[in-house]
């Protein structure tokens, strides 16, 4: 290898070689730990030398902490031509397609959750908001150009790529990956083309989603139309398959990923307004507010209780991870593996199970109760009317009387006019009667009835808490708890046959869940291809069958059935090479997995049981307290409407009759 020389003229020896790609290769630099050499395979244009010179003039501690940013130039000699430029070494990243695909996930950040991923999602933000303040753009968005750490640090690599303004000059990015690509930017070619920050956030938001989506393309949706949807395409018409306009677009997510709901508003509002039409006037979300709505994000996650590794909003009712995972039958993510496995499924030592249940049974069950029927304590006596309704009684009698007898007497002079006396005497009556007495009646009345239903209510609440019925229901709980507890030494032993005999499947899973699709150059599968694949939750050849791949648009009609034939071969290959290891036996972090589960499920069985007395005897007293407290509201119903009963008979003597008329 030549000896390169630094802008400076010092002269350098590039050492050990650390990758190779299309442009150039990069290799250690002897003698300066923490840089890198990055060296064209031939000197660079005169442009491109400028602009790394220039890149290399504005790198301060800022940019060079999240990008791998050139420091100096590289050149054949020490005045001549630029090959390379000097840059940060990054060690210990990975590119961000590892982390947001499930399957990548498990090998490569086994122990990331959500919270991970909304963390990673907020760095790229700032990473973004950075290069911008600068007033460059990267241009090139798209997941090979951004890579993630184990503490979900990110950093951007092939910088050299980047829109750099120099202030006097302007240095264009001339690549692209329609796939990520703003959708006024689709279909034209990238060479001579102006980037500007808000094409560069839609890009960002992209890469955000997949975070926060498992991957999940948000333009790779089920499309209603006639014909295929590519995902360029769904771009260029704004066809967002997860948000609120989807349907009218006629489109719809994928099966199984994460409802658009599950996320709070303003993070929801920012891919809105970054999937749709953007204008001058109403630009897609900047980097900052993507950057202070995922750190808010990430504040208010909650722990799922059935779940510890699934993290979700607070506002969410429910996990939806579990809701997921359940309809699935995917583990998003990776449960904590035992590092050593647990020897038997061992409960608390001190633990003695027939003197736990000696003790559940000594808990009597409360005495059966019917509830009581209180009568009034003492003799009502009835609220008398005042004195004004009292008048008003009596001339409503007058009244009455009056009106009544003026009808009689027209009725016998002319009567074939009765069809017109009785109808005026009624309106009459009406206009003249004073309503007063008819509220009061009318109040009381609506007390007895209401009286009446609190006894209903109370009858109602003797059935669920002054009954046997939670000391019962917790006695069965404690009972089936036991039925448990004595079979699972049992479950687990048919479980552990279960892994033994299915262990050749098991190794045949693992081996094709090591080939990544995105890994390998497959005939007819194009970029736009695996990331559809990857929407719908195909990530390697262990997730290929005919059936799953059906379900994917593009893949369903004629040239689709050759892609998919592709695949299905692709796999079929790799099965035949498959070699069973009978004596390997189970997978150790499986049986380890296993026997923790088993052993969790004892634990929680005991302590189940152990806590069955206390809960018994707490039901009982609270029982007691409860009939008590029932009782007392029992006497002061009955009070009420023995009061009611005695304050209405002021207006009806004959009560009882009144009472049957209005009892049902």
């Amino acid at each position: 290898m030549p000896k390169f020389y630094s802008g400076n003229g010092h002269s350098l020896e590039p050492g050990k070689l650390l990758g190779r790609g299309g442009e150039g290769a990069v290799h250690e630099i002897e003698g300066r730990p923490g840089f890198v050499a990055k060296i064209y395979h031939q000197p660079v244009n005169s442009d491109k030398a400028l602009k790394l010179e220039s890149m290399a003039r504005q790198a301060h501690p800022g940019l060079l902490e999240i990008a791998a940013w050139p420091v100096d130039v590289l050149r054949v000699g020490p005045q001549g031509p630029v090959q390379g430029f000097i840059m940060p070494q990054v060690k210990g990243y990975h590119e961000i397609h590892s982390l947001y695909g499930p399957s990548h996930r498990k090998r490569t950040f086994p122990q990331a959750d959500w919270s991970f991923l909304v963390h990673a999602a907020r760095n790229l933000a700032s990473a973004f908001e950075t290069i911008h303040a600068r007033g460059n753009v990267i241009g090139d968005v798209n997941p090979g150009n951004v890579v993630v750490s184990g503490q979900a640090m990110v950093k951007m690599i092939d910088c050299d790529s980047f829109q750099i303004d120099t202030g006097s000059q302007l240095f264009l990015c001339e690549v692209g990956v329609p796939q990520f690509t703003a959708p006024e930017l689709q279909d034209r070619p990238f060479h001579g083309l102006q980037r500007t920050p808000n094409h560069d956030v839609f890009g960002l938001a992209l890469l955000c989603f997949h975070l926060l989506f498992m991957g999940r393309h948000p333009f790779a949706g089920r499309y209603r139309g006639k014909g295929d949807m590519p995902i360029e395409r769904a771009i260029q018409e704004y066809r967002f398959a997860f948000g609120r306009q989807a349907a009218s677009r006629l489109m719809e997510p994928p099966p199984h990923t994460l409802p658009f709901e599950a996320l709070p508003q303003p993070v929801a509002l920012l891919f809105e307004r970054a999937f749709s039409v953007s204008t001058p006037a109403t630009p897609r979300p900047a980097a900052r507010e993507w950057f202070s709505a995922l750190e808010r994000l990430n504040r208010e996650l909650r722990t799922c209780a059935r779940k510890a590794i699934h993290k979700y909003p607070s506002a969410a009712a429910s996990c939806p991870w579990c809701a997921l995972e359940s309809a699935s039958g995917t583990a998003f993510f990776a449960a904590p593996q035992p590092t050593t496995p647990t020897k038997a499924v061992i409960g608390t030592p001190d633990f003695h199970f027939e003197k736990v249940w000696d003790r559940i049974l000594a808990v009597a069950p409360p005495a059966i109760e019917a509830m009581p029927r209180p009568g009034p304590q003492a003799p009502t006596v009835p609220t008398p009317l005042s004195e004004s309704l009292k008048r008003a009684q009596l001339l409503n009698w007058l009244k009455t009387a009056a009106i009544g007898g003026a009808a009689s007497v027209a009725t016998l002079n002319w009567p074939q006019l009765v069809w017109l006396w009785l109808p005026l005497a009624f309106a009459a009556w009406s206009l003249v009667r004073d309503t007063a007495i008819r509220r009061e009646r009318q109040r009381r009345r609506l007390a007895l009835l209401a009286a009446r239903r609190e006894l209903t209510d109370l009858r109602a609440a003797w059935q669920q808490r002054g009954t046997q019925q939670a000391f019962m229901r917790k006695l069965h709980e404690l009972h089936v708890a036991r039925e448990r507890y004595h079979n699972l030494s049992a479950a687990f032993q048919k479980e552990l046959q279960r892994l033994e005999a299915d262990q050749r499947q098991q190794q045949l899973q693992r081996y094709l869940e090591g080939y990544f699709i995105d890994s390998v150059q497959l005939p007819g599968i194009h970029a736009t291809d695996r990331m559809a694949l990857a929407s719908y939750g195909i990530e390697t050849a262990a997730d290929i069958t005919a059936a799953a791949i059906e379900t994917v648009p593009g893949f369903g009609q004629h040239r689709g059935r050759q892609r998919a034939a592709v695949l299905l071969d692709w796999r079929q290959s790799l099965e035949r090479r498959f070699r069973y290891q009978p004596l390997q036996g189970p997978d150790p972090a499986e049986i380890a997995t296993l026997q923790q589960h088993y052993a969790q499920q004892r634990a929680q069985l005991e302590q189940e049981l152990l806590a069955g007395p206390d809960g018994l005897t707490k039901i009982k007293t609270d029982l007691v307290k409860q009939r008590a407290q029932l009782n007392i509201a029992l006497i002061r119903q009955a009070m009420q409407e023995a009061q009611a009963r005695a304050d209405l008979r002021v207006f009806y003597p004959n009560l009882a009759a009144f009472l049957h008329n209005h009892s049902n």
